[in-house]
């Protein structure tokens, strides 16, 4: 099926893959790729190169090559792809935007200041002030946009001080005003290791769907399972940890195909609670 078929009958099931972020291209990588070929325009090889995209995916894993492996298995964020910095100058429209949430932050104040004072006929303003019924806020200078963006107006004495002054006041300056709702990420993009820990579960999730947990803890029944990477930890022998993480990719599954019908599992979800 051709690229444009292939959206025309599929093209909503796509979108909906891909509404879940840049996981999502891991599975839509090579998906206009003609199964077990590559895109009609690809560029030529050069010798020893393979392709690191095809059409071969969603065959086994293991049958991918290793370049293709490698290059699928990478998970993507902002930060590379649009790319997003850290720190740079707004534009005009940022600067307008900030004029309309101020002004329209000094109608609401003064509004509810209003209604204070038709409350309060016989009391004078100074009155009001001194019960703190009348407010006047100070309107922070800034917009908030989805994602963490805060577009704001700054003033830097360039004339007073010298880079490294300005660089170290700015240091403090973030950490006494990063705002609440978007506290400090704990990791930038997506780490090989968390997803490997998500695979470990996904490879729990399986063994417990032919297994028992409390027979798969017993290494001299499943050797070949405890002389994996993934599984030569100690909290493994506590088979209470097995069903922590079966529970854990479970959710992750809600996480990633969050469009799929509430009562849609795993296909590996049922346990088994008796030896085969």
């Amino acid at each position: 099926m051709v690229n444009s078929e292939l959206w025309k009958h599929c093209g909503h099931d796509i979108e909906k893959i891909q509404s879940i972020g840049y996981e999502s291209e891991v599975i839509v990588r090579g998906l206009f790729c003609q199964p077990d070929g590559v895109l009609d325009d690809a560029l030529p090889l050069k010798p020893g190169e393979v392709y690191k995209i095809t059409g071969a995916f969603p065959k086994p894993w293991q049958s991918l090559t290793l370049q293709e492996r490698d290059y699928r298995k990478h998970i993507g964020s902002d930060i590379e792809r649009i790319p997003l910095v850290p720190f740079e100058r707004g534009i005009s429209l940022d600067a307008k935007d900030i004029c309309e949430y101020s002004e329209k932050q000094s109608e609401n104040a003064e509004a509810e200041r209003e209604q204070v004072r038709r409350e309060n006929p016989i009391l004078n303003e100074e009155t009001l002030l001194r019960l703190h019924k009348l407010k006047y806020p100070v309107t922070k200078p800034s917009v908030y946009w989805l994602g963490g963006r805060e577009m704001t107006i700054v003033a830097i004495n360039w004339g007073s001080f010298t880079n490294d002054e300005i660089v170290n006041y700015f240091r403090r300056w973030v950490k006494e005003n990063r705002p609440p709702q978007f506290p400090a990420p704990s990791r930038k993009g997506h780490k090989p290791g968390d997803w490997r820990a998500k695979l470990t579960r996904l490879a729990v999730m399986r063994l417990l769907s032919h297994f028992p947990a409390f027979q798969i803890v017993k290494k001299d029944i499943f050797p070949d399972v405890w002389e994996t990477k993934q599984f030569s930890g100690r909290k493994w022998g506590d088979f209470t940890k097995w069903r922590e993480a079966r529970r854990d990719a479970g959710r992750l599954f809600r996480r990633l195909f969050p469009f799929l019908p509430p009562d849609e599992k795993p296909l590996s979800w049922e346990r088994q609670q008796s030896a085969k």
